[in-house]
């Protein structure tokens, strides 16, 4: 019969499975980011970067009662909120409530609140009317 060498050495350590932040971390970069899918590249301060925004609606602003009527002309009647997702590696250091962000160089918003989950900022801010 035919003689063949199957030596093929000692195995190498296997390499481990990713973890599930792994995986998350991977679809976070390759695929929520990822201007063919989900995001559109935004003026975000003076700076162009990737982000996602989503609009949950416009609604209208508390009022509140003084001398009888309903006051809500100093602020504005409506608010509109927009979620802004930016990478944190993108957009730096954690931005505080109460801090202003200018989106495409001409709405300016108030950030309500702000999170960081898989590598990306979660802000909600708000634009008075």
């Amino acid at each position: 019969m035919l003689d063949v060498d199957q030596n093929y050495g000692t195995p190498e350590t296997p390499k481990p499975f990713p973890t599930f932040k792994d995986c998350v971390a991977q679809d976070v970069q390759n695929v929520i980011f990822n201007p063919n899918e989900f995001a559109e590249e935004r003026y975000i301060d003076d700076k162009l970067m990737l982000c996602i925004t989503q609009h949950p609606g416009v609604l209208e602003r508390p009022a509140h009662w003084e001398g009888g009527a309903k006051q809500s002309f100093d602020q504005g009647m409506y608010k509109a909120d927009l979620l802004l997702f930016v990478k944190q590696k993108d957009y730096g250091p954690m931005p505080k409530s109460g801090k202003q962000i200018t989106l495409d160089k001409k709405r300016i918003y108030n950030i309500k609140s702000c999170s960081l989950k898989a590598g990306m900022y979660r802000m909600e801010l708000e634009r008075v009317r």
